[in-house]
């Protein structure tokens, strides 16, 4: 047994109903009602009745619920007792999200947006396979990322198995990120073949998923490969060398450097940026805003906007 157990049953007898208390606790209605089932099987006793017109506590069920307010209350005391200075509640949440400066952009609208509360944030920024962990693993409650066509149906299969769902938010053609001292920098458009003589800046290495990598580049036919982690270390080079990054094409003016332009690809896929979450999870409030920011910095974002 398990405390969130006993927190969804104090919830159900709050509400009276398991979907009113999956809705206030942001989780599925199956994943409340196989929580009861498993308790109930581990226990040997039948906590609900469940009826035509909602479920009714047993008497075991009554007796259990007695217990769990009293193990629930007790938890309170001794957070309450070390945490004294706590007594304001804190917005927690952590979002997980492919190197995109748009969604940077949508933490610093949300930080203004949290002025007159108390917030602690988690932003973590890595690759496509990071990401998905993240949020099938709940350490992220949100993930932000991108798959192009080449790879849809190997990433909708995916998501499939990891009970992910994939809510899309723009549809970009492939650009190519360059400098506006670059050697291309005056082309309309940019082949493969024009960009073979100059160094191509990805964050692939080591990524176990390459379908997800949003360049869908073959880095065997390229000649100068560098391998970054960071994306400031990407603006950086991009913008103070002759080197090149296939992307979305979205600049974000504040989120990176004034150097940087980007050029549509010839022949390029398309990519679809989205958001990625779990299907027993539902989004709270604060996690909302966040998605509305997003979808804000992004169209602000979008190629030949900027």
């Amino acid at each position: 047994m398990t405390i969130q157990q006993f927190r969804y049953i104090v919830e159900i007898a709050k509400h009276n109903s398991i979907s009113k208390a999956a809705a206030a606790l942001y989780v599925t209605q199956p994943s409340i009602s196989k929580a009861v089932r498993d308790l109930e099987a581990e226990l040997g006793i039948t906590i609900l009745d469940r009826t035509n017109k909602g479920v009714v506590f047993t008497q075991e069920g009554r007796e259990l619920l007695f217990y769990a307010k009293m193990l629930l209350e007790q938890m309170e005391s001794v957070v309450h007792h070390f945490k004294k200075e706590e007594v304001t509640e804190i917005t927690k949440f952590s979002i997980s999200s492919q190197h995109y400066g748009f969604a940077i952009e949508a933490v610093a609208n949300l930080m203004t947006y949290f002025e007159d509360r108390k917030y602690e944030l988690s932003i973590r920024e890595g690759k496509a396979m990071d990401v998905i962990e993240d949020v099938y693993a709940s350490r992220s409650i949100l993930g932000i990322l991108s798959f192009t066509e080449l790879n849809k149906h190997f990433f909708k299969r995916y998501f499939l198995s990891k009970s992910l769902t994939f809510t899309p938010l723009a549809s970009l053609k492939q650009h190519v990120f360059l400098r506006k001292e670059h050697p291309l920098a005056h082309y309309d458009c940019i082949n493969l073949k024009q960009l073979r003589e100059f160094p191509y800046l990805t964050y692939q290495q080591d990524d176990m998923l390459l379908h997800f990598a949003e360049e869908a580049l073959n880095l065997d036919d390229i000649e100068k490969v560098v391998y970054l982690h960071d994306r400031g270390a990407m603006n950086n080079l991009l913008a103070n060398t002759n080197s090149y990054n296939l992307g979305t094409g979205s600049i974000v003016t504040n989120y990176m450097n004034p150097n940087i332009i980007s050029i549509p690809l010839e022949r390029g896929n398309i990519i679809q940026v989205g958001l990625v979450k779990r299907e027993d999870v539902f989004l709270p409030e604060e996690v909302l805003v966040y998605s509305d920011y997003l979808k804000l910095m992004l169209e602000k974002s979008l190629p030949n906007k900027s």
